[in-house]
């Protein structure tokens, strides 16, 4: 006899693909690659940061004025919205700000809003909010330890030094931007050492027993990709989805 939960839906967390990794290492990538193969939505939780501080700036706050951002901040309505799975758009308070989060002024001021423990708790809620709404795939730290830990799939992207680095400058080559290896594996080396609080999942060593460790050194970015999928449809049955 079948009971009355067997019909039951997993709910969409469950459903959910959880990436961690370093600085550099092609979460993004792979997370936006996933989303468009997969057609699930995909959620980089660094966005969501990006946002708080420039609502913080724009709010002309001193991000160093602690006590002022984390009282501003629950006040703001950070939203995430999908046209296309793989680029979520992000409002605050009914604004499109998409196209604003990548200024110099945001990457030199989020670290001083990301640091302060209220406004990571009160992100970490909206984040677990938005995967509550439907299976995401989501990209940052500690997203299966802490955000998404009843995640069935839960992934660490893993790669060396040199690798990271060779994958960031050729990014920023691209972009038109001049800048050498060394002063990108530089700041990759000084990214890491400030990420290494013992709090984050930032190396392989600090992983959970259940997050899958994929070394991306000598696989191509299909490769990692075909290996991610192949780990979610065993993690994942078709009537789940």
């Amino acid at each position: 006899m079948s009971s009355k939960t067997d019909n039951v839906s997993p709910h969409p967390i469950a459903l959910s693909i959880a990436i961690d990794g370093p600085t550099a290492v092609g979460k993004s990538v792979i997370g936006r690659a996933l989303a468009q193969r997969l057609q699930l939505r995909f959620c980089d939780t660094g966005l969501l940061y990006r946002a708080a501080t420039f609502a913080v700036i724009e709010a002309g706050i001193d991000v160093e004025a602690e006590d002022l951002v984390i009282n501003f901040l629950p006040n703001t309505n950070i939203t995430l919205e999908w046209k296309i799975p793989e680029e979520p758009l992000v409002s605050i308070d009914g604004i499109d700000v998409t196209q604003k989060l990548r200024r110099p002024l945001i990457d030199s001021s989020v670290s001083a809003v990301a640091k302060l423990a209220p406004v990571r708790a009160l992100l970490v809620e909206r984040q677990r909010s938005i995967a509550g709404l439907a299976p995401v795939i989501m990209v940052g730290r500690d997203i299966g330890k802490v955000i998404l830990p009843e995640a069935r799939t839960k992934l660490f992207l893993d790669a060396s030094i040199d690798e990271r680095a060779k994958r960031r400058h050729a990014d920023e080559i691209v972009a038109g931007r001049s800048v050498t290896f060394e002063q990108i594996k530089t700041s990759i080396l000084l990214r890491d050492k400030s990420d290494s609080t013992g709090h984050r999942t930032i190396r392989r060593d600090q992983v959970f027993e259940d997050q899958i460790v994929i070394d991306t050194d000598s696989l191509s970015e299909s490769e990692v990709l075909d290996r991610c999928i192949n780990i979610y449809a065993d993690k994942v049955s078709d009537q789940d989805v």
